[in-house]
């Protein structure tokens, strides 16, 4: 056996002993008494002296001083940090789930309760872990946390990169959860929502590349061949590809990926960027629809579509059923690849030398935006109609919203 295979069978068993020591150290906590027997010796004073003993936390007292107590005695044992915390999250878990389930049963399982609950639970996450692990604990295992998020490449940072890295990112994380709060709230709307974060994003993106230079960056969002698979298998399980059919989607995603590398680093304006995207992204298309079917294909669409996974998750509460479900999903694909096709042909106008209207091209987009509405509401009512919009399924008016108006613009 090599010494690599014996370090890492080492490491495991430490792993698995140090799980076990836990929930063995985290038993005797609940099966000791408040008050020890009268009959125990008491400790003598030298022994005092040399090792005070831990208090040990009955039932009755608070799971953040029980968590915090049995934390101190792995630790004191030589229990890695990053074990450590994978137990602390597991019994922050179990309690919440316990309490989740019974506010789920007194609220008969509204949503807006749950919603808040979960939002509640997240954060405070960050002050549970820190109370248990210290603060030293929590910044190693938050900062390992980062790393593995944000520096897939493996980049080597300086501490001082390390620390900067970290304020952005858990910058962005923190505006991100303010973000779901005020949303859930209704104090912005989803569309607000995702412009800010968006903005929030592109801000960090471009302090990160400042930070490590464009290059170091740009290897810091680098995924491995094997992390690259995984994340593919697991987007294609519910496609159920055989094996030579997911080699051959890998193959044509690392082709992908590699073409849209190639294209970002050409010069180029952003007009014929935008369609060189476009185009890239049909012909994996085409090659995910021939590998796996058609029928496959669409219904791997269906399952990745933002719109369909809502109205087949709040199908209940918003009135759906199958047909009505699938009736919007066809309506709105009809609509995007209708004005897709609408704008490239007027961009090809352009591009050879004809003068567009594009005051003209956004009339024509807002009556279909119009028309296609006023189907659908024909279809699902005024108050179904409107309970997608407001959720974002349905927005039909923001690409005319957002064409130019100007002589020579490009609509996208």
């Amino acid at each position: 056996m090599s010494r690599g295979v014996l370090h890492r069978t080492f490491l495991l068993l430490n792993v698995g002993l140090a799980v076990c020591i836990g929930i063995l150290v985290l038993r005797e906590v609940r099966q000791t008494p408040a008050i020890a027997p009268t009959a125990a010796p008491a400790p003598t004073k030298q022994f005092v002296q040399a090792a005070p003993a831990a208090p040990h936390y009955p039932d009755s007292a608070a799971a953040a001083d029980q968590r915090r107590w049995l934390v101190d005695q792995l630790r004191a044992m030589g229990v890695p940090n990053q074990v450590l915390a994978r137990i602390v999250m597991k019994d922050l878990d179990r309690r919440w789930n316990k309490y989740a389930t019974q506010v789920s049963l007194q609220c008969r399982g509204n949503p807006e309760v749950l919603g808040a609950l979960n939002l509640d639970i997240e954060a405070k996450r960050d002050g549970e872990m820190r109370a248990a692990l210290g603060e030293e604990g929590f910044m190693q295992w938050d900062t390992d946390n980062m790393r593995r998020e944000f520096n897939r490449g493996k980049v080597e940072l300086s501490p001082a990169e390390s620390g900067v890295a970290y304020a952005l990112w858990k910058k962005l994380q923190q505006r991100d959860l303010a973000l779901r709060q005020l949303k859930f709230k209704g104090d912005i709307d989803e569309a607000d929502a995702g412009d800010a974060y968006a903005k929030d994003l592109a801000a960090y993106q471009q302090e990160m590349k400042t930070l490590l230079g464009d290059a170091r960056y740009a290897q810091s969002q680098d995924v491995s061949a094997t992390a690259t698979a995984a994340s593919l298998r697991q987007e294609l399980a519910s496609a159920n590809p055989s094996e030579s059919q997911f080699q051959e989607l890998l193959q044509t995603e690392q082709q992908w990926n590699e073409l849209r590398a190639r294209l970002a680093k050409q010069p180029h304006d952003d007009g014929q960027y935008e369609q060189s995207l476009k185009d890239l992204d049909e012909a994996r298309d085409e090659e995910y629809r021939r590998v796996l079917g058609a029928d496959a294909f669409d219904a791997l669409q269906k399952q990745e579509d933002p719109s369909y996974t809502a109205m087949k998750k709040y199908e209940n509460l918003w009135g759906l059923d199958d047909t009505k479900i699938d009736y919007v999903y066809g309506a709105l694909k009809y609509y995007q690849k209708s004005i897709d096709d609408y704008q490239a042909s007027a961009r090809e106008v352009e591009q050879s030398g004809q003068t567009v209207d594009w005051d003209a091209v956004k009339k024509n987009l807002q009556q279909f935006a119009q028309q296609t509405q006023q189907s659908l509401q024909n279809y699902l009512g005024p108050d179904g109609l409107d309970k997608l919009q407001r959720n974002g399924v349905v927005r039909l008016n923001q690409t005319a919203v957002d064409l130019p108006n100007s002589p020579g613009g490009r609509p996208y």
